[in-house]
């Protein structure tokens, strides 16, 4: 025998308003009086302490997504959709079959187009909406009217390394049109580098922020760079051994990555590393530069003999 049951459908209106809780006077519900014959079996504790919060702990943190790739690339279409006695070649026959479509009645392509544009930028605006008339902290009153200084995040260039390293110099590309910036990582607490600690450094274009455009791989890690003023594709890197590294942008392998045309000799370099690195302005060569560390010396060199610094 089968298992009778009845449903008794009730609205949502029938169950009444929700409950509202608010603030009201301390109330006492019972009271019970101590029992003297207990006393004997509680120790008294004096100064005794006791924190009661009905409020609950709440904790606050930010992650970040993770990356998408995005990539530029190229589409070819071919014009298609013709009714078979129309030649899509045939300019008159066309545009005789355009002006057709134009004035039927039945044709409403671009009104579609304009009330899917319509929903589809309503969908999207309703992530950044908010209620104007909706009191987020009600009580609060501002201290004061002047507008926050605030900055906007355009896009973020992330180490490709899985070792956390720090960008401990960033230098722009002489020339305003080129949109590329130079980033130096090192990880520069003593005697606390791994042994398979990364030696890249990146030159990165603005136009594509997901992968590096060139990889510069000195002998130790570099904490400092620059561009040459005059010549672009020469760039000078100051190591974290106290050598520096001069590279040509043009010379490089299929991957990208640029390996130095001279090296400082160690021996004749600083001792600490190199922290900053600039070329002199001053003169018709543009091969000079000068670095300085915290070894307390500020050496001058020539990119040409770079064996021992000039001065």
């Amino acid at each position: 025998m089968a298992d009778e049951y009845q449903c008794l459908p009730k609205k949502r209106k029938d169950f009444g308003r929700p409950p509202q809780f608010e603030d009201s006077e301390t109330k006492i519900v019972a009271s019970v009086p101590p029992d003297s014959s207990q006393t004997e079996l509680f120790i008294q504790r004096n100064p005794n302490k006791i924190t009661l919060s009905n409020i609950p702990m709440l904790s606050q943190h930010g992650v970040n997504t993770d990356r998408i790739p995005t990539s530029s690339k190229g589409m070819k279409h071919s014009e298609g959709g013709w009714p078979q006695d129309i030649d899509r070649e045939e300019v008159n026959d066309v545009n005789r079959y355009r002006k057709k479509m134009f004035k039927d009645p039945g044709y409403s392509f671009t009104p579609a187009v304009q009330t899917m544009c319509k929903k589809i930028t309503d969908t999207i605006r309703q992530n950044n909406e908010i209620d104007l008339f909706e009191e987020y902290f009600a009580g609060e009153q501002p201290e004061h009217l002047s507008e926050n200084i605030s900055t906007k995040t355009l896009m973020i260039f992330k180490d490709p390394n899985e070792i956390k390293r720090s960008a401990t110099s960033i230098t722009w590309h002489p020339d305003p049109t080129e949109l590329r910036v130079g980033v130096t990582y090192a990880m520069l607490r003593f005697q606390q580098m791994p042994h398979d600690m990364p030696r890249e450094s990146y030159i990165w274009n603005l136009n594509n922020p997901n992968f590096p455009e060139k990889t510069l791989l000195a002998p130790s890690p570099l904490c400092s760079m620059a561009f040459n003023h005059k010549n672009s594709d020469i760039v000078v890197g100051g190591s974290y051994n106290g050598s520096l590294s001069f590279f040509d942008l043009k010379k490089g392998n299929a991957s990208g990555v640029i390996t130095p045309v001279r090296t400082t000799i160690l021996e004749h370099s600083h001792h600490d590393p190199v922290y900053d690195v600039s070329w002199i302005t001053v003169g018709k060569t543009g091969t000079e530069c000068v670095s300085t560390s915290t070894d307390g010396r500020l050496l001058w060199w020539d990119s040409k003999d770079p064996d021992r610094p000039t001065d």
